[in-house]
C-alpha cells in the first residue's frame, strides 16, 4: 500500500493539507486578507483561494480582469456530520469549518489515479471518502485540524495511509514517534522545530485527524477539544 501512497504529494492529492499560508512555510493559517480567510493552500491543493474575493474588489481580478466570484471554502458543507466531529472552538477561540467530498476535491485538481489506486487497496472507491477542515482564520491558534473520512475504511488501513502520505511530504529525515498529546494516542511525525515541522496524527474508526499547530502545547489544545 505504501508504495501507492508515496506518489500522493501534499501538492496534488486530496488526502492532506497543505499548511504554508500563501507559500510562507514559517507562518501556517496566518490571515493575509481583510476578511482574515485563508489562501486556497490553507485549505485544499488545487482550489480557488477563498481570499481572492477578498483581496480584490467582487468579480474584478487584481489586473483588471473581469473574473467570477469565488465562492469560499467555509461555504462548503459536503458531509456536516464529519465537520460536528472537529472542534468549534479551542483554548476559547472560534474555529470555521467547511467539508467537502472526495470526488469534489479531485475534481478540483489532483494525482486521481494513484488516490483512486490507494483506494481500492482498502476496498473503497471516491464515492466514500470525504474530508472537513476547522481552524481559526485569524491565526489566535496558529493552527489548525482536519478530518479524513472513507466511510466503513479498515481503521488500521486508512490511518497507516494517511501517516506514510505525511511522513512522504515533510521529506527526509522525518522521526516518527508513538505519544499521548490531549488525552489521545498519536502518531507524532517532525523533521524539525519550526512552526510547520511537527504533525500529530490520530486516529477513530474511519476517521483520520491531522492537526498542523506550532507547538505541542497547541496541538493538545486541538486534540482535547475533539469531541
Amino acid at each position: 500500500m505504501k508504495h501507492v501512497l508515496a506518489r500522493i504529494s501534499l501538492g496534488a492529492a486530496i488526502l492532506t493539507l497543505v499548511v504554508a499560508c500563501g507559500g510562507s512555510a514559517s507562518a501556517p493559517f496566518s490571515a493575509t486578507a481583510p476578511t482574515a480567510r485563508p489562501s486556497a493552500s490553507a485549505v485544499a491543493p488545487g482550489l480557488p483561494s477563498p481570499a481572492s474575493d477578498a483581496t480584490a474588489p467582487s468579480g474584478t481580478a487584481p489586473s483588471g480582469a473581469v473574473v467570477p466570484p469565488v465562492s469560499p471554502i467555509f461555504d462548503r458543507h459536503a458531509d456536516p456530520a464529519l465537520e460536528e466531529q472537529l472542534p468549534s472552538s479551542v483554548s476559547g477561540t472560534a474555529l470555521q469549518r467547511y467539508s467537502m467530498t472526495m470526488t469534489e476535491l479531485l475534481d478540483a485538481g489532483g494525482d486521481r489515479a494513484s488516490v483512486d489506486a490507494f483506494l481500492q487497496t482498502i476496498g473503497k472507491t471516491e464515492a466514500d471518502g470525504s474530508l472537513a477542515g476547522a481552524f481559526d482564520p485569524t491565526n489566535t491558534l496558529g493552527g489548525g485540524i482536519f478530518a479524513f473520512k472513507v466511510n466503513g475504511a479498515d481503521p488500521a488501513a486508512l490511518l497507516g495511509g494517511i501517516v506514510a502520505i505525511e511522513t512522504s511530504d515533510l521529506g527526509d529525515d522525518v522521526t516518527t514517534n508513538e505519544a499521548t498529546v490531549g488525552g489521545k494516542a498519536v502518531t507524532v511525525l517532525s523533521v524539525g522545530t519550526g512552526a510547520n515541522d511537527t504533525v500529530w496524527i490520530f486516529g477513530r474508526g474511519d476517521v483520520v485527524f491531522v492537526v498542523h499547530a506550532p507547538d505541542e502545547d497547541h496541538a493538545a489544545a486541538f486534540l482535547q477539544a475533539i469531541s
